[in-house]
This record gives C-alpha cells, sequence and structure tokens, in this order.
C-alpha cells in the first residue's frame, strides 16, 4: 500500500474527527480558531456517546445512526446558541467569553497560522511515515496489538460502547466490561481503508499532527492574542517535544490514551476562552453566558474522559490550577466586599464545596477500575533530581546530555517572565504595558503552576517508592504518560521565552550596534522571536527527526522492534493469505505474543487469543495455553467448545530476537499427530487441526 492510497481515508477520517465537533461548536457561538480547536474534543464527546447509546438500543455501530444523533446535537447546539444570543441582547452586552470577536484571526494572521500549522505539521508527519516505512504496516507493541483487535471486535460485533465493545477480546469477563472505545469506534467507522492496521496507522497522523495542531493553536491565540505571529510561534514550538506524539503513540502504542491527549490543548483553549471578560460584557455568572460555557466545557471535558480516564487526569492537572485560581479570586473578593450574610453565603458554599469533593474523591477511589489502575507496579529508580532534568530537557529524543535545550530553556526563560509579570499585577492591580502584554499576553502563573506540577509528578513517577508517588497512580505511575500532557503548557511558556528573548536582543542591540538596532527596530518582537525559532528547528535537525523516527522504527519494523519481534515481513504475508488458505469461520489457537493474536485484525479470523495479557482467561484458554501440544481428550472437548479450527505456531525464540510467552507451554510446540499443514512461511508454519 502506497501513502497516496491511504491519502483519502486520511483526510476523511480527518474531517469525521474534526468537523462535527467544530460544527456543534459554531452552532453554540464559538467561532474560528476556537471552533476548530476544540471540536475534535466535541467530536468525540459525541462519537463516544453516540456508540453507548445505540448499544443500548440494539443498534450497530454504522454511519446513519450515527449521523442522526449528530444532527440532533448540532439543533440542540444552535438552540442553545440562541438562547445565549438572545439573553446577551435583552441585557445589552457584547459577545464574551467563547464568542469574543478578538480571536479571530484576519486574512494575515490565517496565513501566519496555516504556515506554522503545515510546517510543524511536516516536522512531526516526516519522522512518523519514514518510521513506520509503509501505511498499512503493523504496530508491533502489547498494547498496539489489543487495540487493533479491539477495532476489529466493533467490526464484527457493531458494538463500540465504552461499556462492553472490548468484551470480546476477554474470556471470561463481564459483557458490559469498561474499557474507553472511543478511538476503537471512531477507527472502526472510518471510511475508505483496505485494513485496520491502515486506519490505526492513519489516527497517529488524524491525532498526533492534525487535531493536536489544531488544539495547540486555539491554545496559543487565546493565551498569545494580538500579533498572530505569537501564535505562530506556539504552534511551531507544539511540534518541538517528543513526550507527544512520538513516545505515546510509538514506544507505548497508546492510541486512546494519546488520543485524549491530542485533545487536551482544544479543552484548555476553550477553558481560557471562556474565562475571558472585558468591558461591557456579561460577567461568567450571567445565565446566557454560564450555560453556554458550561455545556460547552462539560461536553469538551467529556471527550477527554471517553478517549481514555488517565486523559481526563492530565486535562484535570492542567485545569485544575488555573480554576483554583479563579475561584479564590471570586471568593476573596466577595468576603472583601461583602456584608456579613454575604460571607457567610461564601463560609457555607466553600464548605459543602469541599465535601462534595471528599465525598466525590472517596468514590472515585472506591471504584475498582481506578483501584485497579492506582496499584499498577512499576519497577524504577531513577533519583528525583535527575528525572526532573530529564523530563525539563527532553531526554532522551535529543541531544545526548543536553537534551532539547534551546526549547528548555525558552520554556524556563517564559516561565519565569510570566511569574514577574503575574506578581507585577497582583502588586500593582495595574495591568501590563503595551510592552509587556506583548510578550506575556493573556499567560498567567497557573500556566508555571500546571508546567511544575506536571514535571513533578512525572519525576515522581520516574523515582524510587515513596508515599507521594501513589498521586502518580492516575497514570498506571508511568512517567511517559505523564510526561505526555507537558507540551501542552510548555509550548506556550517557551512562545513566551522566545517573545523575551527577542526583546532582550532589541534592547542589547540598540545599545551596542546602531546598523543591527536599526534592522531589529523594524521588525516586530514577534518576528524576531519567529527567526529565533526558526533557527532552533535547523540547529535541531527539525527538532530531532532522526531520532524520531528511529522510535517508529522500533515500533514498527521487525528488524529493529525492541522487546521482541511478533512479526517478521514472511509471517505478515502469511497471515495476509489466510483468508484464501483458511474458510470465513475459522478460529485460530497460537501464542498472541509471537504473532498469532494478528490473525483476527489482520486476516480476520478469530484468535483464541486476541490479546496478549493473560487475564480474565476463561478455564478453556487457560487449559489450551498449557496443554494444548498434548491434543488429549480433554484437550479436544476445549478446542470444539471453542471452535478451534487451526493452530498458528512459531519457533523463532527469544534467542532468535522474538517475542515469546514462555509460560504458554502447550503453544510452543505443534501436537505430534492429528495436525496437518496448511502454510508456511520462515519459523512459521499454520497448521489444521484433524485429530479432535
Amino acid at each position: 500500500m502506497s501513502w497516496w492510497e491511504l491519502l483519502p481515508g486520511l483526510l476523511t477520517m480527518a474531517v469525521a474527527v474534526v468537523v462535527p465537533g467544530a460544527l456543534v461548536l459554531r452552532a453554540a457561538g464559538v467561532r474560528g480558531i476556537l471552533a476548530l480547536g476544540g471540536g475534535a474534543a466535541v467530536s468525540v464527546a459525541l462519537y463516544g456517546t453516540a456508540a453507548i447509546v445505540l448499544d443500548k438500543l440494539g443498534i450497530a455501530w454504522s454511519w446513519p445512526p450515527v449521523l442522526v444523533l449528530l444532527a440532533a446535537a448540532a439543533g440542540a447546539a444552535a438552540l442553545l446558541g440562541l438562547w445565549g444570543r438572545r439573553t446577551r441582547r435583552v441585557r445589552g452586552s457584547a459577545p464574551d467569553g467563547l464568542c469574543d470577536p478578538d480571536l479571530r484571526l484576519d486574512r494575515r494572521g490565517l496565513a501566519w497560522v496555516a504556515g506554522a500549522f503545515a510546517l510543524s505539521a511536516l516536522l512531526l508527519a516526516l519522522p512518523i511515515a519514514r518510521g513506520m516505512v509503509a501505511p498499512d504496516a503493523l504496530m508491533q507493541h502489547w498494547d498496539g496489538v489489543y487495540h487493533v483487535s479491539g477495532v476489529q471486535a466493533i467490526l464484527d460485533t457493531g458494538n463500540a460502547s465504552t461499556l462492553g465493545a472490548m468484551a470480546p477480546l476477554y474470556g471470561d469477563v463481564s459483557p458490559t466490561v469498561y474499557y474507553p472505545a472511543a478511538w476503537h469506534g471512531i477507527v472502526a467507522l472510518a471510511p475508505g481503508f483496505a485494513s485496520v492496521a491502515a486506519a490505526a496507522n492513519a489516527s497517529t497522523f488524524v491525532f498526533g499532527v492534525v487535531v493536536w495542531l489544531l488544539g495547540i493553536a486555539a491554545l496559543g491565540r487565546t493565551l498569545l492574542g494580538g500579533d498572530p505571529r505569537g501564535t505562530a510561534l506556539v504552534v511551531v514550538l507544539g511540534s518541538a517535544f517528543s513526550a507527544f506524539p512520538v513516545v505515546i503513540l510509538s514506544t507505548l502504542a497508546q492510541w486512546p490514551f494519546g488520543t485524549g491527549i491530542a485533545l487536551i490543548p482544544g479543552v484548555l483553549a476553550l477553558m481560557v476562552a471562556a474565562l475571558r471578560g472585558h468591558p461591557g460584557v456579561a460577567p461568567l455568572t450571567a445565565p446566557g453566558r454560564l450555560v453556554p460555557t458550561a455545556v460547552v466545557l462539560l461536553t469538551a471535558l467529556a471527550g477527554v474522559a471517553l478517549a481514555h480516564a488517565s486523559a481526563l487526569f492530565s486535562a484535570l492537572l492542567l485545569l485544575g490550577p488555573g480554576l483554583v485560581t479563579l475561584l479564590a479570586r471570586g471568593l476573596a473578593r466577595r468576603w472583601r466586599t461583602g456584608d456579613p450574610a454575604r460571607r457567610r453565603r461564601v463560609a457555607v458554599g466553600t464548605s459543602v464545596a469541599v465535601v462534595v469533593l471528599v465525598a466525590g474523591g472517596a468514590v472515585l477511589l472506591a471504584n475498582p477500575v481506578v483501584r485497579n489502575v492506582l496499584a499498577y507496579e512499576r519497577n524504577v529508580d531513577t533519583p528525583f533530581p535527575v528525572a526532573v532534568l530529564h523530563t525539563v530537557l527532553g531526554q532522551p529524543l535529543a541531544w545526548h546530555g543536553v537534551g532539547n535545550l534551546p526549547v528548555a530553556v525558552l520554556t524556563l526563560v517564559g516561565a519565569v517572565v510570566v511569574v514577574r509579570a503575574s506578581l507585577r499585577r497582583a502588586r500593582t492591580g495595574a495591568p501590563d504595558s503595551p510592552e509587556a502584554a506583548d510578550v506575556v499576553g493573556q499567560s498567567s502563573s497557573w500556566l508555571v503552576v500546571a508546567y511544575v506540577l506536571v514535571v513533578t509528578l512525572t519525576a515522581l513517577a520516574s523515582g524510587p517508592e515513596n508515599l507521594l508517588r501513589l498521586l502518580t497512580g492516575f497514570w498506571y505511575t508511568q512517567a511517559a504518560r505523564i510526561a505526555a500532557v507537558l507540551p501542552v503548557v510548555a509550548a506556550p511558556l517557551a512562545a513566551v521565552g522566545a517573545l523575551a528573548c527577542a526583546r532582550w536582543l532589541r534592547g542589547r542591540a540598540s545599545r551596542s550596534d546602531r546598523a543591527a538596532a536599526a534592522r531589529l527596530r523594524g521588525r516586530s518582537l514577534a518576528s524576531v522571536a519567529c527567526a529565533l525559532v526558526g533557527v532552533s528547528v535547523v540547529v535541531t535537525a527539525g527538532w530531532f527527526v532522526p531520532a524520531r523516527t528511529g522510535r517508529f522504527e522500533q515500533a514498527y519494523v521487525p528488524e529493529k522492534i525492541v522487546w521482541g519481534t511478533m512479526l517478521r515481513a514472511e509471517e505478515v504475508e502469511l497471515l495476509r493469505r489466510m483468508p484464501q488458505t483458511t474458510p470465513a469461520d475459522a478460529v485460530v489457537l497460537g501464542d498472541p505474543r509471537n504473532g498469532a493474536a494478528f490473525s483476527y485484525s489482520v486476516a480476520h479470523r478469530r484468535a483464541v487469543f486476541p490479546q496478549l495479557a493473560v487475564q480474565n482467561l476463561s478455564s478453556d484458554q487457560r487449559l489450551l495455553r498449557e496443554r494444548f501440544a498434548d491434543l488429549d481428550p480433554e484437550v479436544c472437548a476445549a478446542v470444539e467448545r471453542l471452535g478451534v479450527t487451526h493452530f498458528y505456531l512459531d519457533t523463532a525464540g527469544v534467542e532468535d530476537g522474538a517475542k515469546v510467552d514462555v509460560d504458554a507451554v502447550g503453544l510452543l510446540r505443534a501436537p505430534e499427530s492429528g495436525v496437518e499443514v496448511v502454510d508456511t512461511a520462515g519459523t512459521t508454519t499454520l497448521y489444521r487441526i484433524t485429530g479432535c
């Protein structure tokens, strides 16, 4: 399959992910880049909700019923937007928050942002495509197998609900088993793909490039409004970090979690825009503003939650500091300006809110799914200071020893500038000067607090066991999952840092070199900052394209795969021949870690073990895993109950670089009799079971 053949399906998927939500947001009153940036989060919320509703109604997952539900959502959004506009007209207030016209871009600004988007998309997409080699290549990491099997399960059952879609991947589990299936449902629904692998790989570009950069652009616009080149800076810097999308969508093969992370910049942009205020606009507590804002933000957050629960915790990690700051300021203002009765209401309301939060936290922690996530153990022991340094520098996909130094320096400079500006505002009570506003825009100290929180939790997850490390359990105590959200706040801070450095350069030049000062005075601050970032892109080889390419090669190229190769090229071809060598109702048994699990998503033949994990196996699955090679009457009874017709055996071992489940002793050799060869390729043989 060529990349040109993938392009129509990829573009269709991108439209299906971005456009429905963007149209719903526009109907609710959100415009321009903010609607595009937040559109994907709303789309995922709509698809995820539709999947649950359709499953409850007994309707198969397909476009006709989905389109009906999308149209209904758009109609409801239009009514909400109409009500909000009428309320504003009655009150005589200007457009506000999410509807703020100041966020729109003129043609010149649009050209700058579009150019930055194109450059950043190239910097992200090039190593992905080079590392995959082919658009229908198979992701050969642990989680990747589960997710492509999950897509195939939806295609087979017509159930894309988060409450049960993944049940066919388990042997002994409730039919309403919870697993976030929004990504799987979208990939299964996407038209124009010849294989599940191609559709899954296309989603890497859609969520890891298109959705991610649209959200970053919207966030940049809300934080660094004014000169659109500030937004362009944030977009380019959004491609500078390997924590996302590279590590999440290659090394971890976490498509659903990656989808959630890709949605967060757009959600954060919606929140920042919603809290904006100007003279003459309705206060946030006014019904005509509060209700549409709450509906939009909660819907977007629901999209993140339906993509993956851990991504929701990542979103709250960033949203929390801003919301706490806003609430604290509002309560303090009411307390200072209120009479005793108002102060009592503030005290009672605050107390009730604290009780509700504590109770909600207790209920959350009592949930079995959450408790299982928190109990996940990882044996890592990186010293805390070293882990902090590695996180800040963007190790290891950068220069050895110093990491992505240019971006790290810009981020730290930006953090210092933002904190100083916030302290100055708090001390004087006056807005920033025009010169300062050109640098920090709407950025505030909560952005720095969120950055510090992410770095701290990432380092805790990397380090030795301690009490605080329990806080990282919401991300399976995995540093890479926590660090994935760091670019969301680091990119705007780095843009502020670039603008601050540009201001310093202009001041320095004016004191030392008149000719240089004249040249710099003729250029805007943002233009100088763009030049600085452009130099950084060049000296880092396009933000370390070779290293990023290598990470994707380690997930896709059989000769370079880390943690054991499941399939070599000739074995992939054997799987692709299976529709011709086996009947449509064939059921394939074999070691899932050594390639047999792919018979489900590649050949569309049911696999006894469609994923690599061995939890929740049925008694028949356990028996075959332990004793199939004996092919005795008890084994044959299990074979017949499960409908097994074929046995897939790869004799390559760990010493050959293969991934093998050494505990599955019943699957490591063929029975001495009762099977006959159907096909062979390299070290792999496909047998038909004849002895039962």
